[in-house]
């Protein structure tokens, strides 16, 4: 008798409670808050992994149609081109103009896209040849580059807003024969 007295009061507690508690019925609507907020997240960085390589994919196909749905109007890159002044959007693809125009045969590999908060980062290898000029006094060298890239990109109201980008620049004017190197010293 005793043990059906305490397996009873449990269940006498559910139903003298109602079966709702404040506490409780705040937490759970806290839990489902943050699932949904989860999943909000999980959509944005998606979407902005999407937006992120439509940009790299204009710069190796040389594509801008679209670009605008992706970037906005007061676009800001701290990368600038020689030669290019025009601003916003139009500055970006300005500079995808002028590199197309300087490489073909461009390729990405081993691309890794991280989305966090209101950025994405692309870190690539890339790889092209340069068949034109890359501005005055630098024509077409007909060879290959292989380097190291990393791209910031911010976002707001789902679209780029701000572009930071690097790149190994010594390296990939060593491969054009610009500047000196390695290959240089073991020639003496």
């Amino acid at each position: 008798m005793t043990k059906h007295l305490f397996l009873a009061f449990p269940l006498a507690m559910l139903v003298a409670c109602g079966g709702s508690h404040p506490e409780h019925d705040k937490m759970m609507a806290d839990h489902q808050a943050m699932l949904t907020a989860d999943s909000a997240n999980k959509a944005t960085a998606d979407q902005m992994k999407q937006a992120a390589q439509g940009f790299l994919d204009a710069w190796w196909t040389g594509k801008t149609d679209g670009l605008d749905a992706v970037v906005a109007e007061s676009f800001t890159t701290h990368m600038s081109m020689p030669g290019v002044t025009s601003t916003g959007v139009q500055k970006l693809k300005d500079m995808i103009a002028m590199s197309s125009a300087a490489f073909s045969e461009n390729k990405a590999e081993d691309l890794h896209l991280t989305a966090e908060g209101d950025r994405v980062i692309l870190h690539y290898r890339w790889k092209g040849k340069n068949t034109g000029a890359m501005g005055e006094g630098m024509p077409a060298t007909n060879a290959s580059v292989d380097v190291n890239c990393v791209d910031i990109l911010r976002f707001e109201n789902g679209k780029i807003v701000e572009h930071w980008g690097y790149m190994e620049e010594m390296k990939m004017m060593e491969q054009l024969g610009m500047m000196g190197g390695a290959g240089d010293q073991a020639k003496k």
